[in-house]
């Protein structure tokens, strides 16, 4: 805006005079196809949106210094900067270990990484509350799982990834989940009933979930 004001001219005299009332702009009524889309329908679309909008993440980070921090259970956690929690299918050992290049994809931000998988599993402890190390896996998940920014959750194509299932349930409604299920497991359709209804984004493949676990991950903190 300029620093130099121009001198007021009067303004000159307008006779009345009754003029038709203009209608008022009205909405549009709703269509057959706005009435059928849901909250869920509409969350999950904007987050493919902003999604399809975000900037390209780095795929190719050796280049890059490692930044991240990754905790494996059940070691005492100490976060910095975003967190991620890595769930989903493991079937006490036997699925593709997809933790560790997840942790390869997210190395270069300034991050803390739960991953649920651990060397030292046993398949002799007993599945039950009362044996201390099942249990405090466990405890060690569910602690994890409530506290972090992020929750990446991928189902392996040819497991049955009943706990992963738990937890999906579990989280649903959390706002913090982000999930890969290829076409052809086994329970696709209710991962992607459940999913639609709390308008989490699913998406197919793992390189899709790896980037948008990086895109959340670069994302400010919310104070």
């Amino acid at each position: 805006m300029s620093d130099t004001f121009a001198t007021a001219q009067p303004t000159p005299a307008v006779s009345s005079v009754n003029l038709p009332a203009t209608p008022a702009a009205q909405a549009p009524s709703p269509g057959p196809e706005d009435a059928a889309a849901s909250p869920a329908d509409a969350a999950a679309a904007t987050a493919l949106s902003e999604t399809e909008t975000k900037k390209p993440v780095i795929r190719n980070n050796d280049h890059l210094p490692k930044l991240a921090i990754e905790f494996k259970a059940p070691e005492p956690v100490v976060k910095r900067g975003r967190s991620v929690f890595f769930a989903g299918s493991i079937e006490m050992g036997a699925a593709i270990d997809w933790q560790a290049d997840l942790a390869k994809r997210v190395a270069h931000l300034p991050c803390t990484i739960l991953n649920p998988r651990r060397l030292d599993w046993n398949n002799d402890w007993e599945q039950r509350d009362r044996d201390p190390q099942f249990r405090e896996q466990v405890e060690w998940e569910l602690d994890g799982l409530n506290t972090v920014d992020v929750i990446s959750m991928y189902f392996a194509l040819n497991t049955k990834s009943p706990i992963s299932l738990l937890e999906l349930g579990l989280y649903a409604a959390s706002g913090r989940m982000v999930v890969a299920c290829p076409d052809g497991f086994y329970r696709r359709g209710n991962v992607e009933v459940v999913c639609r209804r709390f308008g989490i984004l699913l998406l197919d493949t793992f390189d899709q979930l790896a980037d948008e676990v990086v895109r959340r991950l670069q994302e400010d903190p919310i104070m």
